[in-house]
């Protein structure tokens, strides 16, 4: 493996005003301890801050004052100095993890790969080359197998196994957060959500492929856009599989002394395993000589009479030579099979390939004996890719219409004669949007809300693209897809996204949002969307008002702080101007104003314009009676009627009478690290305080009472807003997790109530009195209600 002892992480190449010069989002930057090289392997502990895009450098905004200025957007990091506990010990007696079989030879190369991963002083980025039928894939799948997340040894863990093929920069994203049980619709919003300081190594497959043929820079836009930006994340190791091209070249211009892996060089191959695997493939006879050190290339030898390429070539020059001879080899009836997988620009099923044109069950069946066989089951493609492009070259130009034709004439039929997509084939869908798409970027069945609902969502979202890059303006429809994000690893079923549809389309487009409703409606989903509030930039954060400001809603978005309608999110009157592009939480006080949590940490009194006139024995408004107390380092703040609720890094939350100063906390802590997420109701003649924590759990609590046995919900992720009010149906309890998932909960109801993801994490919750859960999102407000 080629790399050098120290890992050279270079910042993309930037503007004087920190933006890219070159497209997708900034990096961040961080400030390391003395004495670290900031392009090797950074302990997680030696990190002191960071700031987002754009910002002031770290190094020249000292830890002490920088949080405190006004407008800088310095981040203490919170796990500075303090190094991660150290896994559970195995028992004694307990035996080493084994590792699965990897055959062909290529005990090499995975003994190098996982020595870089257990390597203090290797770089963060390890790339694997070689020429297509090389292993790649195969090498990289059998890493993440043999390295899962809970591997007892920390040096030895893979957090993501992301397969690029067919994705966009947005849908790549989408997947790969939800992979690391996060979520994010842009680079942007992945970056942000990194910055929690834990240590995650990310595999990619198939970069060369993202996009499909129909988006020919795709790879590289990914490598640019998003792995670019990843690699300057500290604490985050990355493994791409990247030939030789323009994706590849990107990444080493951020990383010029990264490690390459190729497969080409015979290094990385023992020739006697490989030998004995070459004369286990079934079909001709295969000379390990000749195709050494490529296993794509001994399975598509075993596949062509009388191969024999010169050994002395390149292994690229020698798949086109052993591609020729293939192709020369295969009978003519088989051939018009073949050019027809060759046009559908993507894996295929036998059954789907089987209606192509040109194409028949019996056709497909013997083709499919000449073929390497696929590397997932039934899902065929032609490969390496010196044969894909042999075969694509000889045959005649794609034909879309009657692509489309062929593919529309396999989706089942309703009753009424309408097409019934619900019981249609996903990847049949898929095949037609795909091809309705190439044809024209405009086309109409982008507008068919049913068939994208049904389809495969990366390629909704490919075809999406392809609207963008020919310069059309975006749909309402394909902007409420971008928000709701729906390419996750395990998409949510047609009908929740649906629901999530209505949610991001509604105030956009009313009959597009209204049929949206009808669907999510039949299929039984218990929760709707009431209003949107969109605002033109910026985050956003909402609480509910109190003390003068009850029965008002206060939003904060890039314009400044709203008072607003909460039945129906209108603003009742001009914004109070804002300079904080990242709120981390939003409280109303008692008095009249409100309590402004920024991501550094810092709370900052607000007023707010339009504000109702207070009593003449009342305080200017956000000043108590009596002094509160507020913790010198605060995570959280709620509001309420006569209280403040403060939540601190030591996972205590303190709950303070504004009208006495009296504090309130629980004997001990209920959160395992620091407190993420507040809120505070009326119930049971007193306050109930709901907290949420980066350990995942959420606990309630009563001042002078002790807390419940239990948390009331828990789950492996860190907590990012909850919301809490009695309601006229019960105590409604909202709470949000960094993977996206929101759960909306009546009390008392186990098995009923709501979980959804909206496309994005929950920065903050409230519950009105009448039960409506106003949710803020990175770039939107959301009003939801459970029904039923």
């Amino acid at each position: 493996m080629d790399s050098d002892n120290r890992t050279g992480v270079r910042l993309a190449d930037r503007a004087e005003d920190g933006t890219p010069e070159r497209g997708g989002p900034a990096v961040w930057q961080y400030l390391l301890d003395d004495g670290l090289d900031p392009a090797g392997r950074i302990p997680v502990h030696a990190v002191r801050g960071s700031t987002p895009p754009g910002s002031t450098p770290p190094g020249s905004t000292p830890p002490g004052s920088g949080p405190g200025d006004s407008g800088s957007t310095y981040r203490p990091h919170p796990r500075h100095g303090r190094p991660l506990p150290p896994p559970p010990a195995a028992p004694a007696d307990a035996p080493a993890p084994g590792l699965p079989p990897l055959g062909a030879g290529r005990r090499p190369a995975g003994r190098a790969l996982l020595s870089w991963l257990e390597d203090g002083r290797a770089p963060r980025l390890c790339r694997i080359a070689g020429s297509s039928g090389s292993g790649r894939t195969h090498l990289l799948t059998w890493l993440a197998a043999a390295c899962p997340p809970d591997h007892p040894r920390p040096g030895r863990r893979v957090h993501a196994l992301l397969d690029a093929e067919g994705l966009t920069v947005r849908s790549a994203t989408a997947r790969l957060a939800d992979l690391l049980g996060l979520t994010a619709g842009e680079p942007a919003d992945l970056l942000e959500a990194l910055q929690d300081g834990t240590p995650r190594t990310v595999v990619v497959t198939d970069l060369d492929r993202a996009g499909g043929p129909r988006l020919p820079g795709t790879p590289e836009r990914l490598a640019r856009e998003l792995l670019v930006p990843l690699l300057s994340v500290p604490w985050l190791l990355l493994i791409v599989e990247a030939a030789h091209g323009p994706a590849a070249d990107a990444l080493a211009d951020a990383a010029p002394t990264g490690a390459v892996l190729d497969l080409d060089q015979p290094q990385w191959t023992d020739p006697a395993p490989y030998a004995a695997w070459c004369a286990s493939l079934t079909g001709h006879p295969v000379d390990p000589a000749a195709t050494h050190p490529s296993p794509g290339l001994a399975q598509l030898a075993a596949r062509t009479p009388g191969a024999a390429p010169d050994p002395a070539l390149p292994p690229a020059d020698r798949a086109a030579a052993l591609a020729a001879a293939w192709w020369r080899a295969v009978p003519a009836p088989e051939r018009a099979a073949l050019t027809a997988l060759a046009a559908a620009d993507g894996p295929l099923s036998t059954a789907l390939w089987a209606t192509l044109p040109g194409a028949d069950p019996a056709a497909v069946a013997a083709a499919a004996d000449l073929l390497p066989p696929p590397p997932i089951a039934d899902r065929w493609r032609l490969r390496p890719a010196a044969l894909a492009d042999l075969v694509a070259a000889d045959g005649p130009p794609v034909d879309h219409a009657a692509m489309m034709w062929a593919v529309a004439g396999g989706i089942p039929v309703r009753a009424d004669g309408g097409p019934d997509l619900a019981a249609s084939d996903p990847e049949r869908l898929a095949l037609l949007v795909r091809h309705a798409s190439a044809g024209d970027p405009g086309s109409p069945m982008l507008a068919e809300i049913d068939l994208l609902l049904h389809a495969e969502p990366a390629t909704v979202t490919a075809a999406f693209q392809r609207a963008e890059d020919a310069g059309l303006p975006p749909t309402p429809l394909a902007e409420a897809w971008r928000r709701a994000a729906p390419d996750r690893a395990a998409a949510a079923r047609p009908a929740d996204r649906a629901a999530v549809l209505h949610a991001h389309l509604t105030g956009r487009h009313d009959a597009a949002a209204a049929h949206c409703a009808d669907l999510a409606r039949q299929a039984d989903t218990r929760w709707r969307a009431v209003w949107q509030h969109a605002p033109a930039a910026g985050p956003c954060a909402a609480a509910l008002g109190t003390g003068p400001l009850a029965g008002h809603l206060l939003l904060a978005d890039g314009a400044g702080l709203h008072l607003a309608d909460p039945a129906t999110g209108r603003p009742l009157g001009p914004p109070e101007p804002l300079v904080e592009p990242h709120p981390r939480a939003l409280a109303a006080t008692p008095f009249g104003g409100a309590l402004l949590l920024n991501a550094s940490g810092t709370l900052r009194p607000l007023t707010v314009r339009g504000a109702p006139a207070l009593p003449p024995a009342l305080p200017a408004a956000g000043a108590p009676a009596v002094p509160v107390v507020v913790p010198a380092a605060c995570t959280a703040v709620a509001g309420h009627q006569g209280v403040l609720v403060f939540g601190g890094p030591d996972g205590l939350a303190t709950c303070t009478e504004t009208a006495t100063g009296a504090a309130h906390r629980p004997e001990h802590p209920l959160h395992e690290g620091p407190v993420t997420a507040l809120a505070a109701a009326a119930a049971d003649g007193g306050t109930l305080v709901a907290s949420g924590g980066e350990d995942g759990r959420v606990w309630t609590w009563m001042p002078g009472r002790p807390p419940l046995p239990a948390p009331v919900d828990r789950r492996p992720w860190p907590v990012t807003a909850v919301g809490l009010a009695a309601t006229p149906a019960g105590l409604l309890l909202a709470a949000a997790w960094s993977d996206g998932l929101l759960r909306l909960r009546r009390w008392g109801e186990r098995h009923r109530g709501a979980d959804l993801r909206l496309g994005a994490a929950v920065r903050t919750l409230a519950v009105t009195p009448d039960g409506l859960v106003v949710a803020a999102l990175p770039g939107s407000v959301l009003a939801l209600t459970l029904v039923g």
